[in-house]
């Protein structure tokens, strides 16, 4: 029984250090030069009065120039609507799927895509410092042990095909995934700049970096922050780029 005993908690031991080794990362303090720029990225999942303090907040600190939402279904139209009077400059709308966009432009195109429970997705085509440029929301299915290969190569091979500068979403998959190797191959992650844990759910001990940021080969990622508020489970995503 001691040998098993021992066995168990150096195993335990073995992969707690894989876990830290993998999942914290150590950045030095940068200073960003003007063209960076930034995108905010949450699953807010919960009620919308106290989300759109922290959303607002966050938006008149990091002026970021997309901000992404999934299970934003209980954000309100007058939560909306304050959002819109208190930065003008910026388009927001509520998008199928419980999901919500703003950017500091203007919102051209939207398009809508799931598939049963499996997945959903909008890609959404705005115009950015009169540049087009295009953002995909991805919200993959959380039920446990689901099979999520179809899903992740539906949303990478639409990625291929159209193009979009930063793919955002809850994946319900962890980064490590064999399911992500094509993303790995042809788009940049911002887990590599990510500073401290890069898990990012639950709340209080986060095991799983499941909420990601991806974006083209041309876009430089270069900090990746992350925040937690009690009111949703995972992490507030800020990823700085150029």
């Amino acid at each position: 029984m001691k040998k098993i005993f021992y066995s168990l908690v150096g195993c335990l031991l073995c992969l707690f250090m894989y876990w830290f080794t993998v999942y914290y990362k150590v950045q030095s303090p940068l200073e960003f030069s003007d063209s960076s720029k930034s995108i905010l990225f949450w699953n807010i999942a919960r009620k919308g009065e106290p989300a759109i303090n922290i959303i607002i907040k966050k938006v008149k600190e990091q002026k970021p120039s997309f901000i992404a939402l999934v299970e934003a279904e209980e954000l309100t139209d007058k939560d909306v609507i304050r959002f819109k009077n208190t930065f003008i400059s910026y388009s927001i709308q509520k998008l199928q799927g419980g999901m919500v966009i703003a950017v500091k432009g203007k919102i051209n195109d939207i398009e809508y895509h799931c598939k049963d429970e499996s997945f959903k997705f909008n890609h959404i085509t705005v115009t950015l410092a009169n540049q087009k440029k295009s953002i995909l929301i991805a919200d993959v299915n959380a039920v446990p042990f689901t099979y999520r290969k179809s899903a992740l190569h539906t949303i990478y091979e639409f990625t291929i095909k159209k193009d979009p500068s930063f793919i955002v979403g809850d994946f319900n998959t962890p980064y490590e995934s064999v399911h992500f190797g094509n993303y790995k191959n042809e788009l940049n992650s911002f887990h590599s700049v990510s500073k401290g844990f890069t898990a990012t759910w639950p709340y209080g001990i986060p095991l799983f970096e499941i909420d990601q940021i991806w974006s083209t080969k041309k876009i430089k990622p270069i900090f990746l922050k992350k925040e937690y508020h009690n009111i949703s489970d995972h992490a507030l995503l800020i990823g700085v780029y150029e």
